[in-house]
This record gives structure tokens, sequence and C-alpha cells, in this order.
């Protein structure tokens, strides 16, 4: 931790670790633990899962809250999942299992999968702009 923090500049193949920091700020802060001051849901040494502290990062996915917040799902004007099928962290997965529990749900919503990956892909706001649009001016 101490070398990665000490690089002026961060190399590309630094960036998933970045964001597994930020993901544990976020889902299991711990201010007794720096220098990071969060939980990673994984030991360092052998990648075991730890389950106490993945628990707390189960708490804010989106496929576990979709049942705690059904009522307000089905109000919503516009539930657009949008992902490609070449996506680097596997994100279409996700949103596959997603798009069945809003389906079992009979939680209304659009799903689109389309061929690119995660990055670089803005012309999907030609796609999702109208969409939301029409939404706002229901």
């Amino acid at each position: 931790m101490k070398q990665f923090q000490a690089q002026p500049r961060k190399r590309s193949e630094d960036f998933p670790a970045i964001d597994v920091i930020a993901m544990a700020a976020a889902y299991s802060p711990n201010p007794k633990n720096p220098p990071t001051y969060c939980d990673l849901p994984f030991d360092l040494e052998t990648g075991e899962l730890l389950p106490s502290v993945w628990a707390r990062w189960l708490e804010h996915d989106p496929i576990t809250l979709v049942d705690r917040h059904a009522d307000a799902l089905k109000g919503m004007r516009l539930l657009f999942l949008d992902c490609g099928t070449e996506d680097e962290f596997f994100l279409e997965l996700g949103a596959r299992q997603f798009k069945r529990k809003l389906d079992a749900l009979g939680i209304r919503h659009e799903h689109q999968e389309f061929d690119d990956g995660h990055m670089n892909i803005p012309y999907r706001y030609d796609v999702s702009l109208p969409l939301l649009a029409a939404a706002l001016a229901e």
C-alpha cells in the first residue's frame, strides 16, 4: 500500500485496485483502519472472501435492493438498463440478473444490450437521452 501511495503517477494497471478501494470506502468504511479507512471484502494475502465485510457490500447491491424498493421502482416513469455485451467488468451479467428480478416483480423497465464494452460509449446517449426526455415530458 505504501509503495502504491508513494507513486506520483499511477499506472493504468493500478486502476482496478483504486476501484476496489473506492468501493470499499463506500460500502465498508472503517475509520479505525488506516491508511485506507475501509475494510476490503477479501484477504489481501489469500484472496479469501471475508463474509462479514462482503455482507456489508451486499447491503448496497442493486439486485439485493430491488425487493426492498419494489414499490418505489414501480412508480418510476423510466427504468432503463443499458449495458455492453463485452463489458470489461461483466456488468451485463448483473444487468441481466436485475432485469430478471424486475420481471418477476412486475416492474416496468427497458433493458438493452449492445455490442461493445464499458468505455468510450457516449454514442449510447443517442438511445438513452431521448428516452429520458420522453419520460420527463410525461
